[in-house]
């Protein structure tokens, strides 16, 4: 049960916190005056620095945390970092020995929690409810010693409530949001009563085109995508994931390249999201039965995101994915994308040759169209004419001119490489070679001196070889015209805030199938995250590529034009040097880049 209302004080089990956390104790809020002397205290501020403290007293800030937090000071205890309101909070959570917890919307059920109380009760006592179970309900709170509607609130709910310790300015922040939008969705659940459910089985699914929607433009349906959108910026989000279900929807982020489940709605308000989602995207609203694609341009901050949409009929409704085009990322520059120095050596040796073909592989996601685009920014000049053909272009850049696929007007990779040829480009990018008479275009245009790069979907960079000699592109052409193969793949990367020193055990360094000398294989060193705040406590954060060059030097060039199969050009390959994709994500875990258990996740289908 919750502690009484004068006030709460470490258990009797718990260690004696200082005498500046005793004398805190006994205060019903924090004050400013009291926090500094613990800092002092505790060797993380000068008494000069906690006087220039206590004399910048302003009523812009509610919280003394708020206040100490925008001085922006550095710890004088190692490792020195600056403590920002988050590290604040933390800090002071274990001084006082209460528990700490940043609030993380992605694990926070908000039709449950925020149906424990009024906003106007949680407003009062600047409290947040987080979590909600049979038994208990845990509430956050700035005021770590403020209790006196606890008893209150147990009557109210016949639950316990346990307290959490949090960021005060994400209490305020997300008492908005949170409440916003249970009222939103309230709202449209309510006009959405005695709409027509969608189609409950596939027989029912040429009905969909006649069932009754919510207006999508609805103030509270468009609220509610206004705060997806934000939301997915906010936590890096590449793609949004509207999906229903036989009873109801959900949402769900990808985030460095995992699937997150965000939020439930009921179905009605999904068919609302949806059809808000399709009016933003210029589709066809009233269409249901089959797939549509579209766009959506927004802004953050001074930024414009460009969203891509493609809706698909399901047994249960429509499906929507949003995938989220990040200009910071598209915008990378070569050195950004993660090659070691050999590996860039090479690439760069291959698109600074005057013609020739070049081909990037790897799976949907494994970030090929970034990599074109920094290799086109960095060839990109006024004495060069780049030009690309693509479905659809994904960023706009005023050094290319680009050419989008229409194959409604017949306007395909391959017509638009034939009429591209009568242009003088310098330089050709192909977003995709998928059929036969786009691989023999770009052969050809390849063969009459200029330089083409595409991409190709296969497993490794010999596959690619192969690839194209299937689409019946002659071998004798392609050994002659290629250059090289660059295939990759996305690993996480261990948070640089929380990375610490580890070892792998025997049966990891046995899975990773690696030879280490025995003395060594006990513990062989590596890093990982302990998971912190930056992070979400994932201990990853951010992701880079690993690759596998397959360069078309002699040796490979022959097997090409002999007609081997890619084990054959891949085992070559390795002779002349060529690095295979487990091995470069074994070299990234060796440097401390990533984890093993992202090494395993990645390359699982690999030898």
């Amino acid at each position: 049960m919750a502690t009484p209302a004068s006030g709460i004080v470490p258990p009797p089990s718990a260690p004696a916190p200082p005498r500046a956390a005793r004398h805190l104790a006994n205060d019903r809020r924090l004050r400013l005056d009291d926090v500094l002397k613990l800092m002092v205290a505790d060797g993380l501020l000068s008494s000069a620095e906690a006087d220039k403290v206590a004399k910048s007293r302003t009523l812009r800030f509610d919280h003394p945390l708020e206040l100490i937090a925008d001085q922006k000071l550095q710890s004088q205890k190692p490792p020195n970092k600056t403590m920002t309101l988050e590290w604040l909070v933390e800090w002071l959570a274990a001084k006082l020995d209460v528990p700490y917890l940043h609030i993380d919307p992605l694990k926070i059920d908000l039709g449950a929690v925020t149906q424990t109380m009024s906003n106007a009760y949680a407003e009062r006592y600047r409290i947040l409810p987080v979590n909600v179970d049979r038994l208990t309900l845990t509430v956050a709170t700035g005021e770590p010693f403020v209790r006196s509607f606890a008893d209150e609130l147990e009557k109210i709910l016949k639950l316990d409530v346990k307290f959490v310790f949090a960021n005060p300015a994400d209490i305020r922040r997300y008492l908005g949001e949170f409440y916003n939008l249970a009222r939103s969705m309230k709202k449209a659940s309510e006009t959405a009563k005695g709409e027509l459910s969608l189609a409950r089985n596939f027989e029912q699914l040429v009905e969909l085109g006649r069932h009754g929607h919510l207006d999508a433009n609805d103030t509270h349906v468009v609220h509610i995508v206004d705060w997806l959108w934000q939301y997915a910026f906010e936590q890096r989000a590449s793609d949004i994931h509207l999906e229903p279900r036989a009873g109801d929807a959900c949402v769900r982020f990808r985030i460095d390249g995992i699937l997150h489940d965000i939020e439930a709605f009921p179905i009605a308000v999904h068919n609302a999201i949806v059809s808000r989602v399709k009016v933003m995207a210029r589709m066809d609203i009233a269409e249901r039965r089959r797939p549509q694609d579209g766009r959506i341009k927004t802004k953050r901050g001074q930024s414009e995101i460009e969203l891509r949409v493609a809706s698909i009929p399901t047994a249960f409704g429509e499906k929507v994915v949003v995938r989220i085009l990040d200009p910071s990322i598209l915008m990378a520059d070569l050195a950004d994308l993660g090659f070691a120095p050999s590996e860039r050596e090479l690439y760069e040796k291959w698109i600074t040759s005057p013609s020739g073909l070049i081909l990037v592989t790897g799976p949907t996601g494994s970030g090929k169209t970034t990599t074109l685009y920094a290799t086109l920014r960095y060839l990109a000049g006024p004495e060069v004419n780049i030009t690309t053909v693509e479905e659809p272009i994904e960023m706009i850049d005023p050094r290319f001119v680009q050419v989008q696929v229409q194959r409604k007007i017949e306007l395909t990779f391959a017509a638009a490489l034939r009429a591209m040829l009568r242009q003088d480009p310098d330089i050709i990018m192909v977003g995709e070679i998928r059929d036969a008479e786009t691989a023999q275009m770009a052969v050809q245009s390849a063969l009459t001196g200029h330089l083409v790069l595409s991409t190709v979907h296969t497993r490794d960079a010999a596959g690619a070889v192969t690839r194209l000699a299937e689409l019946g592109v002659e071998r004798f052409l392609l050994s002659s015209v290629l250059r090289g193969v660059l295939a990759q793949r996305l690993l996480r990367r261990i948070c640089s805030h929380c990375a610490v020193d580890g070892h792998l055990t025997p049966d990891q360094v046995a899975a990773l199938g690696i030879k280490v000398p025995v003395e060594r294989r006990e513990r062989l060193a590596v890093r990982w995250g302990e998971g912190c705040v930056e992070c979400r406590h994932t201990g990853l954060y951010g992701r880079t590529g690993v690759f596998e060059l397959l360069n078309v030097a002699r040796r490979v060039r022959e097997l090409v034009k002999k007609g081997e199969d890619a084990t054959e050009i891949a085992r070559a390959a390795k002779v002349e040097g060529m690095e295979s994709l487990r091995e470069s994500a074994l070299r990234r875990l060796a440097e401390g880049v990533t984890t093993y258990e992202e090494v395993i996740r990645v390359t699982a289908d690999m030898d």
